[in-house]
């Protein structure tokens, strides 16, 4: 029989250091060497340290490829995902991922998830940088159109591009359109309803927060990404008539 463990430690992600993982993993390998855990041999044991959703998922695929029995152990942060039917995700070097991506292929399999399980919606934490996220000024306030056009001319000149996947990948669709183009929109609905201050959002940070969104409630890996540009303001992607008192010419 082909066995396989992958033991993934996370002590040090953006949610914060821990003591525990590198000591989970310490123990772990030791137990799974003995007898009691089975006598694995050290060359079918893969530590991944903070790893990136990338790693994990290649090295799950290369390592198992052809176990009969695989396990996985995670130690780290982790939460019950609101937006996903509340499904449990862990938190890697980049981004939280759902568990469902732990899954082999082999016939038999083990996942042991040592990680909280709070109920928690990664969209709220896409609306707080959202509204720290602005850019603003006043003019008619009742015109959105008045809004844009000063926001097109304020911004600076050149091309900006946008694509819905990097080179060499797919990008999804769905029934209801492109998965990265409904995130756009959905991150400007979402910015409308939660920031009551600012009127513009631009391209820049819609894209970003539209990014992180694909990933969270789409089935796909593509990866959106935008030309680079050194530009200091950014053409507005949305706008919205907000009760800002300021004198217009500030802008």
């Amino acid at each position: 029989m082909i066995r396989r463990a992958i033991i993934i430690y996370c002590d040090n992600t953006p949610s914060g250091e821990l003591y525990g993982p590198s000591q989970d993993f310490i123990n772990y390998c030791s137990y799974l060497q003995n007898n009691l855990g089975g006598k694995w041999s050290s060359d079918e044991i893969l530590p991944l340290p903070n790893p990136t959703s990338k790693i994990v998922i290649a090295e799950k695929n290369r390592f198992f490829k052809g176990a009969d029995y695989t396990f996985i152990i995670f130690s780290g942060h982790g939460f019950l995902n609101v937006d996903d039917r509340n499904r449990q995700y862990v938190e890697l070097m980049d981004e939280s991922i759902s568990i469902s991506n732990l899954i082999s292929n082999a016939k038999r399999q083990l996942l042991i998830i040592d990680a909280c399980r709070g109920f928690y919606s990664p969209t709220e934490e896409i609306l707080k940088g959202i509204t720290e996220s602005y850019d603003y000024f006043t003019g008619d306030p009742f015109s959105t159109r008045e809004i844009f056009d000063r926001a097109v001319l304020r911004a600076d000149e050149g091309l900006t591009v946008l694509y819905a996947a990097s080179k060499n990948q797919t990008a999804l669709d769905t029934d209801n359109g492109g998965a990265y183009l409904l995130s756009l929109l959905r991150i400007s609905e979402l910015w409308e309803e939660k920031d009551k201050k600012n009127n513009i959002l631009d391209i820049k940070v819609t894209h970003d927060f539209a990014s992180k969104y694909v990933t969270t409630h789409f089935d796909t890996i593509q990866i959106p990404t935008m030309n680079r540009e050194k530009r200091l303001r950014h053409f507005p992607f949305a706008v919205k008539v907000t009760t800002l008192n300021n004198n217009i010419n500030s802008w």
